[in-house]
């Protein structure tokens, strides 16, 4: 396997990758890879793959990875589209499908966009935000058991296991 093969592999390409996202010049990078920095530019015009590893810029990536938390946090529609064998032939269907706003993803970009407001952690002796997420969930649930009748169900349940002993053989 020569040198720019090698290059190509996955895990080369993730140092590749990893390395231009965190800033380091293409001059570095050739040192890194043990090659002159004119053979850098001739394998990027050679080969798409190291060129795309290497075009991934940390800014870049991080707006993307941004965009995608915040697609998550808010929730979105996407269409799906699949063929079908029909009695006519092929049949292109289109379903428009939905995916629900993320707790988590929310949870993590109000905890670093606001941590003023929505982080767990404050300094001691100061009030803790009531805005909170965990907090405001963890109501919300209180406020649901008080409300439900999850307790009257309880008790039925428990008569109906009564009924059976453990370890006792059934009756028919």
């Amino acid at each position: 396997m020569n040198r720019a093969e090698l290059w190509q592999r996955p895990e080369e390409l993730t140092l590749l990758r990893g390395w231009t996202r965190d800033g380091v010049s293409l001059r570095e990078i050739a040192r890194r890879m043990d090659i002159r920095p004119l053979t850098l530019r001739l394998w990027r015009r050679k080969y798409p793959a190291i060129d795309e590893a290497l075009r991934q810029s940390g800014e870049l990536t991080d707006y993307r990875v941004e965009d995608a938390l915040l697609k998550a946090a808010m929730g979105y529609r996407y269409t799906e589209e699949k063929r079908e064998q029909t009695d006519k032939g092929d049949k292109l269907v289109s379903t428009e499908k939905e995916v629900s706003p993320s707790v988590t993803a929310i949870s993590l970009w109000l905890k670093r966009r606001r941590p003023e407001i929505w982080d767990e952690e404050h300094p001691p002796g100061e009030e803790k935000a009531e805005n909170n997420l965990f907090q405001a969930l963890g109501d919300w649930q209180e406020e649901v058991t008080d409300r439900d009748a999850i307790p009257e169900l309880f008790a039925p349940a428990k008569a109906d296991g009564d009924m059976v002993e453990a370890g006792a053989p059934q009756q028919p």
